[in-house]
């Protein structure tokens, strides 16, 4: 072996630590019902990959598709683990394995670039921000035989001159989709948003000849089915993304349509008639809008406005009419909320027909516009809120870290109810319905026999659960004959949105009863108790807290 890991034979492994239970990024469920092991490959491990050194030996193992064994670590010179917020307790978990190994360890992704302070001392190596900057701080410092180090680069990074990410590390056909980063960077300033402060508000495009390339690789690689095109808001730069578009679609009609995509965007997409016919062209089928609140004052307090500038209901028919099935986060606790938010959030999303794929409590993540201001408020917990139970994974209950401007309890027993709504078969499939009205999709793609074999399973499964299922039966059987005799291109939603609603109504029963809990856990010591726990000891006397007894919990 060299005497540095940069110009040794260097065995390296790449790894993604699975996602805890109880939480709507774990859909582990959804996806083997429908012949998949998990949504997607981590795709920021796949770039940070594309920059290693090309003699090394790479192994990637995600722990969502594959068991991670000791014989993984034994094998490894160097480890490297990529994680966001939600997987932040197995991201510690496989680093303590690796460091019991003896290995040397670089952490990176969204989790240690908003939470350094979670990693500092667990690591060797800790890589914040984009991997094109990184990356090669990281190598040069292994290149003097370093044995530790910090990277952050405050410049945003160029991502019109890079690599292919290393698509052909990853088991592509025990996905549902695969990810494309065709853009960084969103125009808007929602102050929640953890994305603008990873990637700036200042949109950054890939070239048509990028993008086409790596859709090339893709194709060549074998793949084929859904893409997940973009990674933040899909319209940063409409001129830009005309400019894409229009080479996708003449790539993929040249191809015969091998992909169809999803994508995210902000809800002026609505009003870009050149862009949604492109859209169509290529055969994009979802698209994920943050809707977040039906209220106007709340979404212009948490500096959303753009929200307010169409209907939802006006959005959602025209994308529809696009053949773009709208799906969306909807999030309960913002400042300016009152008794009728949580009703209000339901009639809009039955008026709507969106599809409510993550519903949470807001949580002032680090460095975010949010935390900032509720810090200077004398309003943010401090790091962790101690009197909850550790083991706690949920993405509904895990929120809430400050002092909310209406009763805590009262924003919880909305959630709750929300949850409990949401998720009926009965509201479930009037939005169906709604959707599959609306709908003008003509779907390009084709399935290849393989996958279709795979489908065709997946129907059965899903005909000998929901459809067997006494109360979602007579709903999803109804809604499936008539969108056949209807909108045959609408089966496909049925049946997705089935399996999706399905283990989203078994998460939400899990979420409630523990909503149900911290409701009497707060009840029991009243609010202030309970704030003043949470608060930094420093702040406790800047803000109109009652003081408690020191106790084990505190």
């Amino acid at each position: 072996m060299a005497t540095n890991l940069l110009d040794g034979p260097t065995k390296c492994l790449i790894l993604r630590p699975e996602f805890l239970e109880n939480t709507f990024y774990n859909l582990t469920d959804v996806f083997r019902t429908l012949g998949g092991a998990s949504p997607a490959p981590p795709l920021g491990a796949l770039v940070a990959a594309a920059y290693l050194p090309a003699h090394w030996t790479l192994r990637f193992i995600d722990a969502d598709v594959e068991p991670l064994t000791d014989d993984d670590f034994a094998w490894a010179d160097i480890v490297m683990i990529s994680g966001i917020g939600p997987q932040l307790k197995t991201i510690l978990k496989a680093v303590a394995r690796a460091k019991a190994h003896g290995k040397p360890v670089v952490v990176g992704g969204a989790a240690p670039t908003l939470q350094p302070d979670k990693f500092v001392d667990q690591v060797d190596f800790l890589v914040q921000g984009e991997a094109e900057n990184a990356i090669p701080m990281l190598l040069a410092d292994l290149g003097r035989g370093a044995k530790s180090g910090f990277y952050h680069s405050t410049e945003p990074a160029d991502i019109t001159d890079g690599p292919i990410p290393r698509y052909d590390l990853a088991k592509l056909d025990r996905y549902m989709f695969v990810g494309l980063g065709y853009n960084r960077g969103c125009p808007f300033a929602c102050e929640f948003c953890a994305q603008i402060e990873i990637f700036g508000r200042k949109p950054r495009t890939k070239s048509a000849a990028q993008v086409v390339r790596e859709l090339q690789c893709l194709f060549d690689l074998g793949y084929r089915g859904m893409i997940d095109f973009g990674y933040d808001n899909l319209i940063g730069n409409p001129r830009k993304t005309e400019e894409v578009l229009t080479a996708t679609a003449e790539w993929t009609k040249a191809h015969g349509y091998p992909f169809c995509f999803t994508t995210e965007a902000s809800m002026n997409l609505a009003r870009q008639p050149r862009i949604l016919e492109l859209m169509r062209e290529n055969d994009f089928r979802y698209v994920f809008l943050g809707i977040e609140s039906a209220e106007e004052d709340v979404l212009r307090k948490t500096q959303k406005g753009q929200n307010t500038q169409l209907p939802v209901e006006e959005v959602i028919q025209t994308l529809n009419s696009y053949g773009l099935v709208a799906n969306t986060g909807l999030i309960l606790g913002f400042d300016g909320e009152g008794p009728t938010t949580a009703e209000r959030m339901l009639e809009m999303v039955q008026r709507t027909g969106a599809f409510p794929t993550l519903v949470l409590a807001l949580h002032a993540l680090p460095n975010t516009g949010l935390a900032k201001r509720l810090k200077s408020e004398g309003r943010l917990f401090a790091d962790g809120i101690d009197i909850r139970r550790d083991d706690r994974t949920d993405t509904a209950t895990t929120g809430l870290n400050f002092i909310t401007s209406r009763p805590r309890v009262e924003i919880l027993k909305d959630l709750a109810h929300v949850l409990e709504s949401l998720y009926t078969p009965k509201n479930h499939y009037a939005r169906v319905a709604l959707t599959v009205s609306q709908l003008r999709r003509r779907n390009k793609f084709r399935p290849p026999p393989r996958m279709a074999m795979r489908l065709l399973r997946s129907f059965l499964k899903i005909s000998m659960t929901i459809g067997m299922d006494r109360e979602t039966g007579p709903h999803f059987w109804r809604a499936l004959a008539w969108s056949l005799a209807t909108n045959p291109a609408g089966a496909e939603v049925v049946l997705g949105q089935a399996v999706f609603n399905w283990n989203y109504a078994k998460q939400a029963r899990t979420y409630v009863r523990a909503l149900r809990e911290e409701i009497s856990r707060v009840e029991d010591i009243g609010e202030a108790s309970y704030n003043a726990r949470c608060m930094p000891k420093d702040s406790r006397s800047k803000v109109n807290l009652f003081p408690m007894a020191t106790s084990e919990s505190d």
